[in-house]
């Protein structure tokens, strides 16, 4: 059974439950990255995360994409961060679980013809 979220309160929940496990400098980074998906949130008037679906991560990923004007790399790390993020709300009965498979992110491929 899910338990109603908003966003803003999910999102201070996970960085109040990672601050033992991680650095203040990757505190930080996901705070910026998931602040970026609280502000979509308001956007399209989403208060309960519960019923936060794959498409609507889809729609996120493009708007991000757009929105921060990405690169590739960039896009990888916020979409990872999400990612992340979702897998722990499924811990707290926050999403559906496995939503966090849903959350789609750039395969990055590096050769050494990329580097010359």
């Amino acid at each position: 059974t899910l338990e109603p979220i908003e966003p803003k309160e999910a999102v201070e929940l996970y960085l109040a439950d990672r601050e033992t496990e991680v650095s203040q400098a990757t505190l930080q980074s996901h705070r910026y990255r998931l602040g970026q998906f609280i502000r979509w949130c308001g956007n399209k008037e989403i208060s309960n995360l519960n019923e936060l679906t794959g498409r609507q991560l889809h729609e996120y990923r493009q708007w991000r994409r757009k929105d921060g004007d990405l690169t590739p790399p960039s896009e990888k790390t916020q979409m990872d961060t999400l990612r992340v993020f979702i897998r722990w709300l499924e811990k707290i009965d926050g999403v559906e679980q496995d939503l966090h498979t849903k959350v789609q992110s750039p395969t990055l491929s590096c050769t050494l013809a990329d580097n010359v």
